[in-house]
């Protein structure tokens, strides 16, 4: 039987309405409090919130950018060398 979160209510659910609480904004958990599955509807998040991810989220778009270029100049500085052999 599921166990599910929301807040700091924590209600156990059959099989069959585990689905229906999990779009209702419910978390699934474990016996330890773990999330194992998140809500698929329900929550809302602030717009702080939203904003402090959506800067991270820029910046590591910006950094993979950077380490995508570096990573296709050192195949093809690796390239180079093998064909030096």
């Amino acid at each position: 039987m599921p166990k599910m979160r929301r807040g700091n209510r924590i209600v156990n659910v059959s099989d069959q309405g585990k689905n229906s609480y999990l779009k209702s904004g419910y978390d699934e958990i474990d016996s330890n409090g773990k999330v194992i599955t998140q809500a698929t509807g329900g929550k809302s998040v602030s717009i702080a919130e939203y904003n402090k991810v959506k800067s991270k989220v820029d910046k590591l778009e910006e950094q993979n950018a950077e380490l995508q270029k570096e990573n296709k100049s050192l195949k093809a500085e690796n390239t180079k060398l093998k064909k030096g052999d």
